[in-house]
């Protein structure tokens, strides 16, 4: 692993204080390893400092942290629609720069993953060191690293790992699974080695949760490592058990108080997310003098923001799907004629409303890293796709849809049809968020812009096979110059 990815233990951290359920953070002086190393207190504030850097700027282009790799696997989707071929984001739309070992976009997602694997191992290496003054907070600390190491592997594996196949040996080339700070040379675990680890560190992240309550929705929580867990079954095909830790998700966190959005709150602009409602189980929070401008998520999504004089459109096809009293056709704009404000300059024809900045000259916003919505989405998928529990799939996609649209009626069909329909609202609510790429990719799908509005002198390329190598992100060449063990891709 590079040496450049460094330790936040070992630099600039953010100290962190609870102000009105959300971490009030603000970046500190350098403070030495024995110092952050000497108590539980100071382990949590590194603990914040991951968190905080979960959406900071990698680089000077659009690597704006996870929300703006969510993007990124969006745009390489076919729901996402770009009207720009010049924007920064043309040759991920192309599906040019993951494919090239020296880009920007292959680095940003190795290193910024690798980054929160070693600090979370060095927080794994030192909790138990430490002096145990206080049993629950320990326990969080260590549930939420583990939380980390967990997630980042999965994020990594689901990238530059071959897909998983279900039923089958998965000896193919997955990515090094990191369990210590040690960045000496590693060879590449196999796809089925990533994914009994990943469970292995979130089963032991579950028990250690149970008792620990997240100072803010910015942090792990027991409801989150069960989210996880869901996500990485349904990634494995294992339907029977994402439905199961769906579950035990939705059931945690609406005992919390959590619950769907509905009616108006569906048109908030997603920037005051974590404060106007209670969906959102897992998110970030920037602060407004933490701005990282415009390299930002809302810099580049926000509707209200002319930054590259791009917009971003819903493929017209999706959109289409929608029925007349679905509150989230008022995400898009059809028409590309609705009002906006006079800075501006530019507008498309099914351009979104679903992302708005809090204020367009800080360009910030909350971004959900997980909400309800996915959950019940995944529970319903899940069941479905086990067969023979149709109704029970039914009936958990009727408790979401309602919220959506007042007027929802069951559509009735065949196993098959409820597939559809569920994947269909999957791609309406989650549109933006980052799950597109990745769901293609588990579930064997070719990419396919045809026949919509993707333009293929923007989007550069319209089709591509599943299956295809090029489902793969290539490893950077700065890994492979620096780790002899590592195997590029095909």
């Amino acid at each position: 692993m590079r040496k450049i990815i460094y330790s936040i233990l070992l630099g600039s951290i953010c100290i962190s204080a609870c102000k009105s359920d959300f971490l009030d953070t603000s970046p500190t002086d350098q403070i030495g390893q024995k110092i952050v190393l000497n108590s539980l207190d100071n382990l949590y504030k590194a603990l914040n400092g991951i968190h905080r850097v979960m959406i900071a700027q990698y680089s000077k282009r659009p690597c704006g942290g996870e929300p703006t790799m969510s993007l990124y696997k969006d745009t390489m989707g076919d729901d996402l629609v770009l009207t720009n071929n010049s924007s920064s984001f043309a040759d991920a739309l192309g599906w040019i720069e993951h494919r090239d070992p020296s880009s920007g976009l292959c680095l940003f997602g190795f290193e910024m993953y690798y980054k929160f694997i070693l600090n979370a191992n060095q927080l794994l290496e030192n909790v138990d060191i430490v002096p145990n003054t206080d049993p629950v907070l320990h326990d969080g600390i260590k549930g939420e690293a583990l939380c980390f190491r967990a997630w980042s592997h999965f994020q990594l594996v689901q990238l530059y790992g071959t897909r998983y196949r279900a039923g089958v040996e998965n000896s193919q080339l997955g990515v090094p699974y990191r369990k210590a700070s040690s960045t000496e040379a590693m060879a590449r675990n196999t796809v089925e080695e990533c994914y009994a680890y990943i469970h292995e560190d979130l089963d032991e992240a579950i028990s250690l949760l149970e008792n620990y309550k997240a100072a803010a929705v910015t942090h792990f929580s027991l409801k989150v490592a069960y989210g996880i867990k869901a996500r990485v079954f349904l990634t494995q095909q294992n339907y029977k058990d994402a439905a199961e830790y769906a579950d035990l998700a939705i059931q945690t966190a609406e005992k919390e108080g959590f619950k769907l959005m509905e009616g108006d709150q569906l048109l908030c602009g997603f920037y005051n997310l974590l404060t106007e409602a209670k969906e959102t189980i897992w998110g970030a929070h920037p602060l407004e003098d933490q701005s990282i401008w415009w390299w930002s998520y809302y810099a580049f999504m926000g509707w209200d923001i002319d930054n590259e004089r791009e917009v971003r459109c819903i493929n017209s096809n999706l959109y289409e799907t929608l029925s007349e009293t679905d509150i989230r056709r008022n995400w898009w704009d059809p028409t590309g004629e609705a009002e906006r404000p006079s800075w501006v300059m530019v507008s498309a024809p099914y351009q979104h409303r679903k992302f708005k900045a809090k204020e367009a000259e800080i360009t910030i916003g909350d971004f959900p890293y997980m909400r309800l919505a996915e959950l019940y989405l995944m529970k319903a998928e899940a069941l479905a796709r086990q067969g023979g529990r149709d109704g029970e799939a039914q009936t958990t996609l009727t408790t979401f849809a309602l919220t959506r649209d007042p007027v929802y009626t069951p559509k009735s069909g065949t196993n098959a049809d409820l597939i559809e329909e569920i994947m269909c609202q999957r791609r309406i609510e989650l549109w933006g968020e980052g799950f597109r790429f990745t769901d293609l990719k588990r579930l064997n799908l070719p990419l396919d812009r045809t026949n919509s509005n993707h333009r293929g002198d923007v989007s550069g390329i319209m089709e591509v096979a599943a299956g295809d190598a090029r489902w793969e992100f290539l490893v950077p060449t700065s890994e492979m110059n620096t780790n002899s063990l590592m195997v590029q891709n095909p």
